[in-house]
């Protein structure tokens, strides 16, 4: 019974000491955190009993009157704020120096616009999604991201991918002209924004880059070069999703390349090139049938051609 007692007093105390107020300010301990937007004005309330004149400090120290001040009674207006102000400001009775109140002021932005992107890259087994913010907010700003086929329900992507910034999307619906849509709302204490993004999944297929390119002379071959490669380590079934590759080749010096396409082939003789020359080649892949978009170029290889 003891024991009973002693816990669901704990929790009183602990509710009593942590309140959130209606203004999504927290309150620990007595201490009161606020959040201002830099370049912007704040005012911070004295909360006294006897509604005279308070002192105000900024981290123990008294602060500097400034014309981007102003203090009016119990209050203290902050004008035009900089990272400088951020801090823990007290007010305090001029006699005694007992201590009113407490703010810690944390300063940042609102979050900016998500831009979102949605890819492909391990086509026909998933769609993963990324964002980034438009803007740092310098605040803690929490990220919350759902999607839905057509008119279904809305699901939740894991929040340990959202911590990863990114969303896997799996179990797709191919071949199919009814979109799914992807929301990234961003959130913090001065705001939230959101971006709605709508894809097909056929129309997002972006493969990663080739792999193990290699370029070489070919014996007694004073103007060919053997090109060579892999598919892309991620694309689940290249015998049965085909791929086709784009290869890039220019010789040094050259400020201009040849490009040229080719159809469910690793590999592929380069002709008609300078003799002697040392030649730089990249290859990409794409979607055999010209959905999306190519992958990458992959490294750089170079080659010298075979001597006369």
């Amino acid at each position: 019974m003891y024991l009973k007692l002693t816990i669901i007093l704990g929790a009183m105390m602990l509710l009593l000491n942590i309140l959130v107020t209606t203004e999504g300010q927290t309150v620990v301990d007595g201490v009161t955190t606020e959040y201002g937007q830099i370049g912007r004005n704040i005012t911070l309330l004295c909360k006294n009993t006897d509604n005279s004149v308070a002192e105000w400090q900024l981290n123990d120290s008294e602060i500097i009157r400034t014309k981007d001040m102003e203090l009016t009674g119990t209050s203290l207006t902050l004008f035009n704020i900089n990272e400088s102000q951020e801090g823990r400001y007290s007010c305090h009775n001029l006699e005694s120096g007992n201590v009113y109140s407490t703010v810690s002021l944390l300063l940042g932005y609102p979050p900016g616009k998500p831009q979102v992107a949605c890819w492909s890259v391990r086509y026909p087994l998933n769609v993963v999604c990324s964002w980034k913010l438009e803007n740092q907010t310098y605040l803690p700003t929490r990220i919350n991201v759902t999607y839905r086929y057509g008119i279904g329900d809305a699901e939740h992507c894991s929040s340990e991918e959202t911590l990863q910034g990114n969303c896997i999307i799996e179990d797709i619906q191919l071949f199919s002209k009814i979109p799914y849509t992807l929301k990234v709302t961003a959130t913090n204490p001065l705001g939230f924004r959101s971006t709605i993004n709508q894809f097909i999944v056929e129309k997002i297929i972006k493969p990663d880059p080739p792999t193990d390119v290699s370029v070489s002379p070919i014996p007694n071959q004073a103007r060919k070069l053997l090109l060579q490669w892999n598919p892309p380590v991620t694309w689940p079934d290249p015998s049965l999703f085909l791929l086709k590759y784009r290869i890039k080749y220019w010789p040094e010096g050259s400020t201009r390349h040849r490009m040229i396409e080719i159809s469910d082939q690793t590999s592929y003789i380069l002709s008609g090139l300078r003799s002697r020359a040392l030649y730089f080649v990249q290859v990409a892949a794409k979607d055999f049938v010209d959905n999306g978009a190519s992958s990458d170029w992959s490294v750089t290889v170079s080659a010298r051609l075979w001597p006369n």
